[in-house]
C-alpha cells in the first residue's frame, strides 16, 4: 500500500506541476480520489463521511473567513463566488476534502478500519452545529466588532485549533498517552501529502500571502513568501482531525 500510495502522489505531482493545475483539480488529484479509495476501502458509512465533510467545512469557514478579514492571504481559483461574500467556494470546497481525507487516512493507518454503529442524526447534528458556530463567529467578527483585529492573527488559528483537539483529550474519559502518541504519529505522516499540496500551491499560485507584518517569519518558496505558521498548519491540522475523529465519532465517542 505505501509503495502504492508514493507512486501514485509521485506521478500525480508531477502531473499538477507540469499542466499546471488549478486549486480544485489539486485538491481532487492530492485529496479527493485518495479520500475515495480510502472509503471504499473501508466502506466508510455515508453518516461518516457526511460528518466528517462537515467538520470541514466547519474548519474551511475558519481559515478562509479569518484570512479574508485580517488579508492573510487570497485565494486564487477560476471562480470569485464567495460564501456570504467571505469564503472562496473553491477553497471550501478543497479544505472539505482535505480534512474528509484526513479522517479516512487516519482509520486506515492507526484504527481498526471498523466503524461503531451509531446515530447518523446525532453524529451529522454535532458537526453541523460545528460549522455553523464558526461561521456565526466569523460573521461577528466581520459586522459587529470589525474594528476589533489580533495581532499575529495566524498564530491565534493554529493556537484554537490545537487547543480545542488538546481540551477534548483532557476532558475525555478514554484519554491516554498511548492514544496521543499515536495522533503525533499520525500528524507526522499526514503532514507529508499537506506539505505536497503547499509545494504544487506555491508552484501553481493557488494562494497568495499577503500581509507580511502578521507572521511570526516568513520564508521563499518557489519564489512566494510563505509564513512559518503555513508549515505549523501541516501538523496542526492532522492533529486536529484525528482527536476530533476519534473523540466524537469512531470508537471513543
Amino acid at each position: 500500500m505505501l509503495f502504492v500510495m508514493v507512486l501514485y502522489y509521485g506521478l500525480g505531482t508531477y502531473g499538477l506541476v507540469v499542466f499546471d493545475a488549478g486549486l480544485l483539480v489539486s485538491s481532487l488529484v492530492l485529496f479527493g480520489i485518495p479520500a475515495l479509495a480510502l472509503a471504499r476501502f473501508t466502506l466508510a458509512p455515508s453518516a461518516v463521511l457526511v460528518s466528517i465533510a462537515l467538520l470541514g467545512g466547519g474548519v474551511a469557514i475558519l481559515l478562509e473567513g479569518i484570512a479574508h478579514i485580517y488579508g492573510l492571504w487570497y485565494s486564487i481559483g477560476i471562480a470569485e463566488a464567495r460564501l456570504f461574500g467571505l469564503i472562496p467556494l473553491e477553497m471550501l470546497l478543497s479544505t472539505t476534502v482535505q480534512v474528509v481525507f484526513l479522517g479516512l487516512l487516519y482509520e486506515v493507518l492507526f484504527d481498526d478500519g471498523i466503524y461503531t454503529p451509531r446515530s447518523a442524526w446525532h453524529r451529522m447534528t454535532f458537526f453541523g452545529v460545528f460549522s455553523i458556530a464558526v461561521l456565526v463567529l466569523i460573521g461577528m467578527h466581520q459586522y459587529l466588532i470589525a474594528g476589533v483585529f489580533l495581532t499575529y492573527s495566524y498564530l491565534w488559528i493554529i493556537g484554537s485549533i490545537l487547543a480545542a483537539a488538546l481540551a477534548s483529550m483532557a476532558l475525555h474519559k478514554d484519554f491516554s498517552v498511548l492514544f496521543f502518541d499515536k495522533v503525533i504519529d499520525f500528524s507526522i505522516i499526514a503532514s507529508v501529502p499537506l506539505a505536497i499540496s503547499l509545494w504544487v500551491s506555491s508552484t501553481n499560485v493557488h494562494k497568495v500571502f499577503a500581509h507580511h507584518t502578521e507572521y511570526l517569519a516568513t520564508f521563499s518558496l518557489f519564489g512566494q513568501t510563505v509564513p512559518i505558521e503555513e508549515v505549523a498548519l501541516l501538523f496542526a491540522l492532522p492533529f486536529f482531525v484525528a482527536t476530533m475523529y476519534e473523540m466524537y465519532l469512531d470508537d471513543r465517542a
